[in-house]
């Protein structure tokens, strides 16, 4: 029914927001991020050198507190992610080229965070929102009404979803509770996407589609003894949040659940200086605006 208007400025995230309906937000950031850990440093050099002369500082030479730096600071932080994701072996066919795709029988040979990135994110986003997409365009009833629920998915609907699967996962006092129906109505319910001009019924049967074919693919996943609780897999949906976002200083949850936690890991992913940066720029903007987030 509705058209796929997906777009590559969607995939690799060039400007803030989303309302691609091609994807509903499901390739928004996290394709072209990752992307870049399998590319020549040389990629990601250019990269870096192209956010930094997007900072902007005042006459005296002091960095301003505006949003434009939040943005340059917040994609150097994934900047540094991907640089960090990289390692020996990994590539893909050239730079712009689609992600390698990693089959579900091969889960239990991924040895690389770049690897974890993309597989859960061709599973349980990439994959899901093909059934997810068809099913919306029988329950909308109208071309109109299916691009205007999938764009107002694009609005934080997977980054929000990503969360909640966080947030869950940190709840959890025992692995065998993960895909219980209490985790699934917890999720439902810390989604808490805002599905504006629809009845609370239509907006709540979108919400049980896309965590319904979520919830399949993560049983896919452990049938394939993919371990989806524990550390790394804490630490990648904290990575595939932080990429898929389309604007963190709207998102205050992102932040606090995924950003903070991946610049105080241990395994030191982003550089001293873009994670004292970056914590300074929002730090001064949740103060105002969601302290609960600072």
């Amino acid at each position: 029914m509705a058209g796929n208007t997906h777009r590559e400025n969607c995939a690799n995230a060039q400007n803030p927001g989303c309302v691609c309906t091609g994807c509903g937000g499901s390739l928004h950031g996290w394709q072209g991020w990752t992307g870049l850990a399998f590319d020549p440093q040389r990629a990601r050099d250019e990269k870096r050198r192209k956010l930094e002369r997007k900072v902007e500082r005042t006459r005296r030479g002091d960095l301003s507190f505006n949003a434009r730096n939040r943005q340059a600071y917040i994609d150097l932080a994934r900047l540094d992610i991907a640089d960090s994701m990289s390692a020996p072996g990994l590539q893909r066919a050239s730079r712009g080229a689609p992600l390698p795709k990693i089959d579900v029988a091969d889960a239990g040979e991924i040895r690389y965070d770049a690897e974890r990135v993309t597989f859960l994110g061709q599973e349980i986003m990439e994959k899901t929102w093909k059934e997810i997409s068809v099913e919306i365009d029988g329950l909308a009833q109208s071309e109109h009404r299916s691009r205007d629920i999938k764009k107002q998915l694009a609005d934080h609907a997977w980054c929000g979803l990503l969360v909640a699967l966080i947030r869950w996962i940190e709840k959890l006092d025992e692995a065998a509770k993960f895909l219980s129906e209490q985790g699934k109505n917890f999720v439902k319910i810390h989604l808490a996407t805002p599905l504006t001009g629809l009845s609370k019924t239509l907006a709540d049967a979108v919400i049980d589609i896309v965590v319904d074919k979520v919830w399949t693919a993560l049983s896919r996943l452990i049938q394939a003894h993919f371990p989806v609780v524990g550390d790394d897999t804490l630490r990648v949906l904290r990575i595939l949040a932080l990429f898929a976002c389309p604007s963190i200083e709207q998102h205050p949850d992102v932040y606090k659940y995924a950003a903070r936690p991946l610049m105080g890991d241990a395994q030191k992913l982003i550089s001293e200086d873009v994670r004292e940066t970056t914590i300074a720029l929002f730090t001064s903007w949740w103060t105002r605006r969601a302290p609960e987030a600072a």
